[in-house]
């Protein structure tokens, strides 16, 4: 993280709301960097929300004369004001980096984060790493320019779960077959929930194989014995 809009960036991954970053001035910082942290391999915000910065490395005519040694009266006023401005300008940041797509998906996040489509989804959004959510994210935008769809609903699972297979049962198109190709746990269950209650109309029937694939006659792989489970 190299500067304030990464900081930005960092809090709504961790969940954090941006207003609760606090940023001040550091004492020691170097002249080539934005971000003062003292590890510079530090990938996380810590719990004390408390982000040192350099803030002349792009701001020097803002900033200039508002930490002035030769001046130390208003002090906690001055760090209010440095925080508000670098929040201000970490926005303006972002603004301007962004793409209509990833405004898009931001207020689709902050949507699923205010528990406009369910809590459940809400509390399940917390599961999926930075990648899976950029994928679900993009998926989501498709979703309202085409329309719920099958194809849309394979191409989301299958790039976030990379080894599963979604099946179509030929005997009833409206059932559903997903091999997951991993261990069962609460973490891929609530992942893979959460697409299905987005992605797929509530008509369709879904079964399950997580580690162990249903055998299918013809496809050895399939029917090794202690590897297969019966459909």
């Amino acid at each position: 993280m190299n500067y304030i809009w990464d900081i930005l960036f960092k809090a709504d991954d961790q969940n954090i709301k941006r207003e609760k970053i606090r940023f001040e001035c550091a004492k020691n910082y170097s002249p080539y960097m934005e971000i003062a942290f003292e590890d510079l391999n530090t990938t996380e915000i810590d719990e004390t929300l408390i982000v040192e910065i350099n803030p002349y490395y792009r701001f020097f005519s803002i900033f200039k004369n508002l930490f002035d040694v030769n001046f130390d009266e208003s002090m906690p006023l001055r760090e209010v004001l440095l925080d508000i401005s670098i929040h201000f300008l970490g926005n303006i940041d972002l603004k301007q980096g962004l793409s209509k797509q990833e405004y898009y998906k931001k207020y689709i996040l902050q949507d699923i984060r205010n528990n406009i489509f369910s809590e459940e989804i809400k509390d399940n959004i917390k599961n999926f790493d930075k990648r899976e959510k950029d994928i679900l994210l993009s998926s989501m935008i498709n979703l309202y320019t085409t329309g719920v769809s099958l194809e849309l609903f394979k191409s989301v699972v299958n790039k976030i779960f990379e080894k599963s297979i979604v099946y179509t049962n030929q005997d009833n198109k409206k059932e559903i077959l997903i091999y997951i190709g991993a261990r069962q746990t609460q973490e891929i269950e609530n992942k893979i929930q959460t697409l299905i209650e987005l992605f797929l109309h509530i008509e369709f029937k879904v079964i399950i194989y997580w580690q162990y694939h249903f055998g299918i006659l013809g496809i050895e792989d399939t029917m090794k014995i202690g590897k297969m489970v019966l459909y």
